[in-house]
């Protein structure tokens, strides 16, 4: 990821070293049998590290190489990405990461039996106009109100009530997939740059929503309207701050 600054404040987009050794055995040993199963794939005919990587969440070939190679532990969401795309459980490969999947269902289940946790939830709206035009005003403390989710709705997202927040969209250049006054759901704890993705950004002074593209010459935001809107670089020069990523919209019909 890059590292940018904003003012003095250190950043969001944060340089990660990859380290084997950091790895615990059965991480090692999952690494393998996700790379035998992956050969396996690919000799029946399967899809590229490039074109796996890009379809599968994986953001990268040189992520998902990571992951095969056992350079970078998999998490609960990379170890769902890989059983889908390579058409098995989880559990055929990291027996460890399946037992921890099943041991929060039931504990979750236990939750609901007990009628500990509301099925629905309010997410805080907050007086933020994040524009996906020119740029809107900063202003991200502001509470006006909740919407209502249900608490698996948001969970599948991999939001909390506690990460997510709601704010309207103003402006034009995220259409057609974003439209103008539309409300829109953001994990503010999943601020890592993902290839593809939309989230909402603090630029310079204003708050923007725009997808994050991965170039040869590094990130840019880009707007889905690409009418009189530019990409914008993020480098150095740029103060550019995730927010957190839009995971759903809600828009007058």
């Amino acid at each position: 990821m890059l590292f940018v600054k904003k003012n003095s404040v250190a950043t969001v987009f944060e340089v990660k070293n990859d380290n084997t050794n950091s790895l615990e055995s059965w991480q090692r040993e999952d690494a393998a049998r996700l790379l035998a199963l992956y050969k396996a794939y690919r000799a029946a005919g399967g899809l590229k590290q490039d074109d796996f990587a890009a379809k599968y969440g994986l953001r990268s070939q040189a992520n998902l190489g990571h992951y095969l190679h056992g350079r970078r532990p998999l998490n609960i969401e990379q170890a769902t990405n890989f059983a889908r795309g390579l058409g098995v459980s989880i559990g055929q490969f990291s027996p460890t990461i399946a037992a921890q999947i099943a041991g929060a269902a039931q504990a979750i289940d236990r939750h609901h039996t007990a009628g500990d946790e509301s099925e629905f939830v309010p997410v805080q709206r907050l007086a933020v106009r994040v524009s996906a035009g020119p740029g809107a005003a900063a202003v991200m403390e502001e509470v006006e109100g909740s919407l209502q989710f249900r608490r698996g709705f948001l969970s599948s997202c991999g939001a909390t009530q506690d990460s997510a927040r709601i704010v309207l969209v103003t402006g034009t250049s995220m259409e057609p997939t974003i439209v103008d006054g539309a409300v829109l759901l953001v994990n503010t704890r999943n601020r890592e740059p993902r290839n593809g993705s939309i989230f909402a950004m603090a630029y310079g002074e204003d708050l923007i929503v725009k997808r994050l593209i991965q170039t040869p010459t590094g990130w840019v935001a880009r707007s889905d309207n690409p009418d009189g809107n530019p990409d914008i670089p993020i480098n150095a020069d740029q103060h550019i701050e995730i927010i957190g990523r839009a995971v759903w919209m809600g828009a007058k019909l």
